[in-house]
């Protein structure tokens, strides 16, 4: 029996709950700023309980992003580590792209999730955690239960498995890693 969707979403941020507080302290949020910013993430990620655990993860770590750069806006921020180069804009803040460039975001971002649907799921999971969560090799073999050397074989076939379905150019990862 499946436990209600109240119940798996209730799961779902119990688990998630010291991943997020470890990727927000390793991008220099202090302890009570971590805890601060996920409660917060999880009051808002309330409202999308509905959708896929996979989406709602990556929303939540997107929701972490945002509002750990939201605090290093304020005035009375205290001073923090920089955001890892991958988490950084690549346009104004301020701008908002063309229809044209919405259409094709949100035709690469179905793209990437089609792909990321044809990997296994440990494979999945494990590349998520490493690329979208920022933990370490370590960090998710210990989070999982496995080896090292295991996360990096998982994440590499998740590369293969992406560049297979999108190409090298579409990940921006040329012909080397």
């Amino acid at each position: 029996m499946t436990p209600p969707v109240g119940d798996a979403f209730a799961l779902f941020l119990r688990e998630q709950r010291e991943p997020l507080r470890a990727f927000l302290r390793a991008r220099g949020a202090s302890d009570e700023d971590a805890e601060d910013i996920v409660q917060d993430c999880m009051e808002r990620l309330i409202r999308y309980r509905q959708h896929p655990q996979e989406e709602l993860k990556l929303l939540l770590y997107r929701i972490a992003r945002n509002r750990l750069a939201d605090r290093g806006r304020s005035p009375h921020a205290a001073p923090h580590l920089p955001l890892s180069e991958h988490d950084l804009p690549t346009e104004a803040p301020f701008s908002t792209p063309g229809p044209l460039r919405q259409a094709e975001s949100g035709q690469m971002l179905n793209a990437l999730r089609q792909a990321l649907l044809k990997l296994p799921e440990r494979c999945r999971e494990v590349y998520l955690l490493n690329r979208i969560t920022g933990m370490s090799y370590s960090q998710i073999a210990r989070h999982r239960g496995i080896t090292a050397k295991t996360v990096e074989k998982h994440v590499a076939r998740a590369l293969q498995g992406l560049r297979r379905e999108l190409g090298a150019d579409a990940l921006g990862m040329g012909g080397e890693e």
